[in-house]
């Protein structure tokens, strides 16, 4: 049995994960072989709001045990999810660290850290204490992503992606599931930004291969369209459950077996496009990945719901 200490419970995910992993009003658990023993609060609000507080969630989750601290965690933990959504993730660098430092398997809910440089500080530690590290949005494991591997992915010539929501909070959903699809190798990326939409250009060493549309002025969901040689594939990404579920499952394979699901340049891919289109959208040029990767200095400002 995995034990699963979560840390931050002002975002839904918190709830979400533990009902995937301690069952909901007595069902048994989605994820199975692993269970959530301990949870900590900041307190304090994230984007969307409190949602609930350490005590809440562990009574309604039949979780064992609140923590005055997060650290008093290490011990009773064989992996953290580091779920804090304190201004879409503030605090998720440094409440990580002390995990990474024990050796504690560590999920970081998206977005990993607010600058590619922390997220690169946070891989940097995971390596050095032989920890494994993932972060991301769930949607990587949504299984309607496998109509175009079914298709084969390599065929496609252009990806569109379209979500809801700002650019970086979620955004980082519409870039992560074309990434999962379409594979890392990303150059440049320029955005096109208005108050109600942004859509983003995110070019390989061939050219143009992915449209990211964040819409606001929309009523729409997670949808994906690929061309290509045969014809169109599309889908809509809407099973939130398996998602999460999937999303989990790795996660907890991952406090099995030691070894990260993701590779840490895929994670850093997402969050570079992410920081590459702030800067384009305020700019009005291209920004090449490779100027804010690895060692960006600017903070990103987000906005909107997490």
């Amino acid at each position: 049995m995995i034990r699963v200490g979560i840390v931050g419970t002002n975002t839904s995910h918190a709830g979400v994960f533990a009902g995937l992993l301690n069952g909901v009003d007595g069902g048994s658990p989605r994820v199975e072989d692993a269970r959530v023993v301990g949870v900590w609060s900041s307190g304090k609000e994230g984007l969307s709001g409190m949602h609930s507080s350490a005590a809440e969630l562990a009574a309604e989750y039949q979780i064992d045990r609140v923590v005055a601290e997060p650290a008093e965690l290490i011990g009773a933990i064989d992996l953290a999810l580091v779920l804090d959504d304190l201004d879409g993730g503030a605090l998720h660098a440094e409440l990580a660290r002390p995990f990474l430092e024990a050796g504690v398997a560590t999920y970081v809910d998206k977005p990993m850290a607010l600058t590619v440089e922390d997220a690169v500080g946070l891989f940097d530690l995971a390596e050095q204490n032989d920890t494994p590290l993932m972060s991301c949005s769930a949607l990587r494991f949504a299984p309607e992503l496998d109509v175009f591997r079914a298709d084969g992915d390599g065929e496609l010539s252009t990806l569109v992606s379209v979500g809801p929501g700002d650019w970086y909070n979620y955004g980082i959903h519409a870039v992560e599931a074309a990434l999962a699809v379409r594979g890392p190798g990303a150059k440049e990326v320029q955005q096109f930004a208005s108050s109600d939409r942004d859509i983003t250009v995110i070019e390989d060493d061939t050219g143009p291969r992915i449209v990211i549309g964040t819409l606001r002025d929309a009523n729409t969901g997670f949808h994906l369209t690929g061309y290509g040689p045969q014809g169109a594939v599309q889908t809509e990404v809407a099973d939130y459950q398996s998602f999460y579920a999937n999303t989990m499952s790795a996660a907890v394979g991952m406090a099995r077996t030691r070894k990260a699901p993701i590779d840490r340049q895929a994670t850093l891919e997402v969050l570079a496009i992410l920081a590459a289109g702030q800067r384009s959208a305020d700019t009005g040029a291209p920004v090449r990945l490779i100027d804010v990767m690895p060692d960006a200095t600017s903070d990103v400002t987000p906005g909107g719901n997490a």
